[in-house]
């Protein structure tokens, strides 16, 4: 920590010259530098809010303590959320005041008086009044928020859509959506999987703060699917029915108290406007304890929900219900609005799209060819994902079962239909493999190509319910499939069509699903290289070059296979190719990582 700055005022110069370099990084085009400058900006932010928070000012002289302190904040800085660890265990929290009456939901609006405190039937179910509606929508409609607080809160989303199945497993059942408990999670655990839901209190014993002794049933340790479930019965959240925008920002803001410090105050609550320009400073620091020049670093529940919508995760329009997007059943933001432009995806559309609930019964005796194909993809599914099943359109007791496994093995109820969550759920290895890769600005079209290859490979494509059928085939032959649909070269086209996709470019050849027309279409071109031609390793190294093609040559005018280069080596290849096997074959079941002789092979420049 040496040089790092403990006054106030050379903090914040020295925050100023950390912008002036990140502006610069930026300009430069020098993205690691630029995202390291603006970390240690969020540190120095952090350290002056705590500055403003405890009076460390009048400290100073004791270094050694705030150094101390400083060290700790650039620790939570670098690892929440912005790292991969846990946030640490006395994570910022919640506090709330501790003189709430039941009724505390009851209250009509931000410049009404607090209503007369009583006790409320437990039965009844807390609806927004017209005073709060109104002022949560014109807060939401003007909110901005700063680039800064915008990727924290990208990055906490981020976090929240890794675990989708965990949250949609403790609303399963009940009518609360996954996405409104995330946030609450957020709010109160800064997403830890071992605190109660109520307030961020350990699962080891009941709650020990606002509110106390939760749950009431069972004994500690609690899960914390079982606190959470507790937690939402004791704020009569369990009955709610209105999920537009107003009724969610309501349902929030009182699970944190309304009639507190800050409507007393005037400042809208950090609990749902922290990180936006309507909150500025004025926070509880512990349960019943305001501190007006205590400011809040948490990001808001408002301001997370902004996130959501942006990245896709939910849908908001206008006062109409907010709706969840099932393809965050994928696990992964990158999963949840695919890019599929142009001829060379649009089959892809209708491969992975939702076609109706399943469940026994279906595909039976006396239905649809069309109901049996959609029974059929999802067997298919069942299949690669290891739980066997017969592919036969008839969704009878195994294929229920091995939904029921399926949805167990991922978190989720076991229902044994298949809804739209658990399509996604099992289609996830296509989604991955067609994820968009950010391949840096100045990756070459071979790099890229090799990137989109071995993302297709890992997630391990392989032949199901006969030779060269099933999703994965579907999916490089244009929705095609059967004996005749060979598709090495089905596979590099659409590999190299995904890596242009990715870098906004166009195919830099004609797809072909032959090998033969892809050669003809290359010596045409002046990109095919005779392979006859390079009789020493020095020339291989020479001419060759990683993510451009090889095929398998069988006579001087028949050409049976088609891959990618990996890696040129002295006296073989590495290769990236579909259709092929363990043996080097062609025709095989699966997309592999192999190794190749140079005898017999040609090879095809990409431009």
């Amino acid at each position: 920590m040496s040089g790092f700055p403990t006054d106030r005022f050379a903090l914040l110069n020295y925050r100023d010259e950390l912008e002036t370099k990140k502006q610069a990084a930026v300009a430069a085009g020098n993205n690691n530098d630029a995202g390291r400058l603006e970390k240690e900006i969020n540190l120095v932010q952090m350290t002056l809010s705590k500055l403003a928070m405890e009076g460390l000012a009048n400290l100073a002289g004791d270094l050694g303590k705030l150094r101390a302190e400083l060290e700790a904040l650039r620790s939570i800085a670098l690892e929440w959320p912005f790292g991969d660890q846990e946030a640490p265990i006395d994570h910022e929290r919640s506090f709330r005041s501790d003189t709430l009456p039941d009724n505390d939901f009851e209250d009509e609006g931000p410049d009404k008086p607090a209503p007369a405190p009583k006790p409320v039937p437990i039965e009844k179910v807390p609806k927004v009044s017209e005073g709060w509606s109104q002022n949560y929508n014109q807060l939401w409609k003007n909110m901005t928020i700063s680039d800064d607080w915008s990727k924290k809160s990208e990055r906490i989303c981020e976090k929240i859509i890794a675990n989708q199945a965990r949250y949609a497993a403790a609303v399963q059942g009940t009518k609360v959506p996954w996405w409104f408990i995330a946030v609450l999670h957020s709010m109160e655990c800064s997403l830890r999987f071992d605190q109660h839901l109520h307030n961020g209190d350990p699962l080891i014993g009941r709650t020990k703060q606002v509110p106390k002794g939760r749950p009431p049933a069972s004994s500690p340790p609690f899960t914390w699917e079982e606190s959470a479930r507790d937690a939402l019965e004791y704020d009569r959240l369990l009955r709610v029915e209105d999920w537009s925008l107003a009724s969610v920002m309501y349902h929030w803001h009182r699970y944190n108290g309304i009639n507190n410090a800050y409507k007393r105050n005037g400042i809208p609550t950090p609990y749902l406007w922290s990180g936006s320009q309507h909150y500025r400073k004025g926070k509880y620091v512990a349960d019943g304890k305001f501190d007006a020049n205590a400011i809040s670093l948490q990001v808001g529940a408002a301001v997370l929900l902004k996130a959501l919508d942006e990245l896709g995760v939910v849908k908001i329009k206008g006062q109409d219900p907010i709706v969840g997007t099932a393809e965050t059943a994928s696990g992964s933001r990158s999963t949840i609005n695919l890019p599929l432009p142009g001829a060379a995806f649009k089959h892809i559309k209708s491969e992975l799209g939702f076609h109706g609930t399943l469940k026994i019964g279906d595909g039976g005796t006396g239905t649809s060819r069309t109901e049996k194909d959609k029974v059929r993809k999802v067997q298919e599914w069942l299949v690669i994902a290891g739980l066997h099943t017969s592919i036969d359109g008839d969704y009878g007791h195994s294929t229920e079962k091995q939904i029921r496994r399926f949805q167990e093995l991922n978190g989720r109820a076991a229902t044994g239909i298949l809804d739209e969550e658990t399509w996604v759920r099992l289609s996830n290895p296509i989604r991955r493999a067609l994820a968009p890769i950010d391949h840096g600005a100045s990756a070459s079209f071979e790099q890229a190509i090799l990137n989109v290859a071995r993302q297709h490979i890992a997630q391990k494509p392989e032949e199901v319910g006969g030779n060269n059928k099933g999703p994965w085939t579907r999916l490089y032959m244009e929705g095609k499939q059967g004996s005749a649909q060979k598709w090495c070269a089905g596979f590099v086209c659409f590999t190299v069509a995904q890596a242009m996709r990715d870098l906004d470019e166009r195919l830099p050849f004609k797809r072909q699903v032959g090998v033969d027309q892809l050669v003809e279409d290359a010596k045409s071109t002046g990109r095919f290289i005779r392979g006859s031609d390079l009789t020493t390793p020095a020339k291989r190294r020479s001419v060759l070059r990683e993510g451009m093609l090889f095929v398998v040559r069988r006579t001087s005018t028949d050409w049976t296979h088609v891959g990618i280069v990996a890696n040129i080596n002295d006296d073989d290849f590495d290769t990236l190719e579909g259709n092929t096997d363990n043996a080097g074959g062609v025709d095989g079941a699966n997309a592999k990582v192999g190794n190749r002789a140079y005898k017999r092979k040609d090879f095809i420049r990409l431009i």
